[in-house]
């Protein structure tokens, strides 16, 4: 791979955490992977989120609590995802994106992608 390809893989990683960054400047890089996860499998539970990122149960729900509308102890989350109750399960919680979360993953998807970006722009 020439090294100018890899430089532009490189800035467009840096990119995208970055974008992450501007949401908290604190944030965990596991609470962008457990974004990542959610958008990939949407409609996952807490604790199939847990399994595919090798975290206990109780880090996986502190994530999506974190990435929701409310934190803990009443603090403001970031409102990217919404965890609500599998009603042929009641204490299995499914997880989906927010509006606000599908607009940050559009916004993640454009700087991965700027050409689709611009063909989805024109095409609107």
């Amino acid at each position: 791979m020439p090294a100018r390809a890899r430089h532009d893989e490189v800035a467009t990683v840096v990119q995208v955490l970055e974008a992450f960054r501007k949401l908290d400047p604190d944030l965990p890089i596991q609470y962008a992977l457990s974004f990542m996860t959610i958008a990939q499998s949407e409609g996952i539970s807490i604790g199939e989120l847990a399994e595919r990122l090798g975290i206990a149960q109780s880090s996986a729900s502190r994530n999506v609590a974190a990435l929701s509308r409310w934190h803990s102890f009443g603090k403001a989350g970031l409102d990217l995802v919404q965890a609500q109750e599998d009603p042929r399960e009641r204490r299995r919680k499914i997880v989906t994106l927010t509006d606000s979360g599908r607009a940050f993953l559009a916004d993640l998807r454009a700087i991965v992608n700027p050409a689709d970006s611009r063909r989805a722009a024109k095409s609107a």
